[in-house]
């Protein structure tokens, strides 16, 4: 191992191995610059039974804080549990838990739109399809919009139909054609109570059946965006040669990312074809709560700053990452009943590193590497030009020549003790304090020689490279 990544070592905290450094031939074409990314592309996907529990107040400044630190973003409140709650307009927030029915009322959303006018964020705001009372979702439509109209993305009319058979919400041989005119008829319902309201959906869980591309042919015109899940891996896999087994391995396989762009190429393009945007309202790395070991690492770190310029380069409106709020799951912010409070997992630092590469219009970039690394670049309002690269090779280090057609900048590094880590993951050498606050504490400055720069990442790590 050289002697500068034994400095590298010593100043980012980090273990190196005596890995084979790999070169990385990387071009930018900032002449080029295409898609710009929406404000508001980062989100986070909450179960809406959520609501029963004391997160969204506008005075749990731990939880305003970690949102604002993430820029404007849309909340999704959705999941299975959303055809679990209901509305009662006059009721306080409360919970059956033999049954799983959740109860909420005005007070309820109070909070919850208090809590996003303090965080700047928008609401993509699942009602119940399933439960047969559209005139109740309708009431719970109405009273979000006159409280509070402008944090409001979006209403999602339910969640996952394709899999309601599976959670005995219909009986067996629900099919789209069945689902079609039940979710027409809410729909006159919902817009009867409340004209001019945006509706999402169809929320379908990801299937090869072809249900969201008919679903949005069929409501063509009674929805304004098209949604969407996808799930990198399959919780429920027992196979460990499948190629969907919950594994580090699998997870940063290129043929993966392909896979699942693949998908949201599809989405989108029958999403355009019905007139509606498209968004990927729920993803994460593994189905069923994800996989400790795998999504709880900062190995989601990795998978996650690519999957998210992936996604953003095809054109949707945004993602939102499940979060259940339980740890040793995919969520990015957990809470501790025992600790009393918030604990940001890997999958939150990810999300930074984004929100500061991911501004401005999308410019080409090109790779030729032997190592399983990724690069992708924006051109900012301001000028800046940043790139977000991801050393996905855990035994390779990467040194990364960068043409970009400029020769100073600064380095904001994404690091972990290692790949496996759960804890001690800082995005420019800073962790989210107690408070949720987060502010970056350190950024290398970079001057290149000639047409390049030379960007070295350790093996499992990621940086964005800011240009002036």
């Amino acid at each position: 191992m050289s002697a500068f990544f034994r400095s590298l070592a010593l100043l980012c905290g980090l273990t190196l191995t005596a890995a084979e450094n790999i070169p990385a031939k990387i071009v930018v074409d900032a002449t080029k610059p295409g898609l710009t990314v929406p404000a508001d592309f980062l989100g986070i996907s909450y179960e809406k039974n959520a609501l029963v529990e004391p997160h969204f107040k506008p005075g749990n400044s731990v939880l305003v804080n970690l949102h604002r630190n993430l820029g404007a973003g849309t909340l999704r409140l959705g999941g299975n549990k959303v055809e679990l709650t209901r509305w009662q307009a006059n009721a306080p927030a409360s919970l059956d838990k033999a049954t799983g029915l959740a109860v909420i009322g005005r007070t309820t959303l109070d909070d919850l739109y208090s809590f996003l006018k303090a965080t700047d964020w928008k609401c993509l705001h699942g009602i119940n399809l399933a439960g047969n009372q559209p005139e109740s979702s309708a009431d719970e439509a109405a009273y979000a919009l006159k409280i509070g109209a402008a944090s409001v993305l979006a209403f999602e009319v339910g969640n996952e139909p394709n899999l309601y058979t599976n959670h005995d919400l219909r009986k067996k041989g629900y099919d789209c054609p069945t689902y079609l005119p039940e979710a027409a008829a809410a729909i006159k319902v919902i817009r009867a109570r409340n004209p001019g309201i945006i509706l999402a959906g169809p929320a379908t869980a990801r299937r090869t059946d072809h249900w969201f591309e008919d679903a949005v042919a069929g409501l063509k015109g009674q929805l304004e965006i098209g949604t969407s899940h996808l799930y990198a891996l399959s919780g429920g896999s027992t196979n460990p040669t499948s190629a969907n087994f919950p594994s580090i391995e699998n997870l940063l396989l290129p043929t993966t990312m392909a896979k699942d762009v693949t998908m949201v190429d599809e989405h989108l393009a029958a999403a355009k074809a019905a007139g509606m945007r498209y968004r990927l309202a729920e993803c994460n790395s593994v189905s069923n709560g994800g996989r400790t070991g795998v999504s709880d690492t900062f190995v989601s770190a990795l998978w996650a700053t690519d999957f998210l310029f992936s996604v953003a380069e095809r054109g949707a409106d945004g993602i939102n990452f499940h979060c259940n709020l339980k740890p040793g799951s995919y969520s990015p912010v957990s809470y501790s009943k025992t600790e009393g409070g918030y604990v940001v997992h890997p999958l939150y630092y990810a999300m930074l590193a984004f929100k500061e590469a991911g501004r401005g219009k999308i410019l080409p970039t090109t790779i030729k590497s032997a190592a399983n690394v990724t690069a992708h670049a924006t051109l900012g309002a301001d000028g800046k030009l940043h790139v977000l690269l991801t050393n996905k090779d855990l035994s390779k280090n990467v040194v990364a020549h960068l043409t970009t057609g400029r020769t100073k900048g600064s380095v904001m590094r994404l690091l972990a003790p290692t790949a496996e880590a759960k804890t001690g993951i800082t995005f420019a050498g800073s962790a989210a304090g107690t408070d949720g606050k987060w502010a970056a504490k350190t950024a290398e400055t970079i001057t290149g020689s000639g047409a390049d720069l030379t960007v070295t990442l350790p093996a499992g790590s990621a940086a964005v490279v800011t240009l002036d």
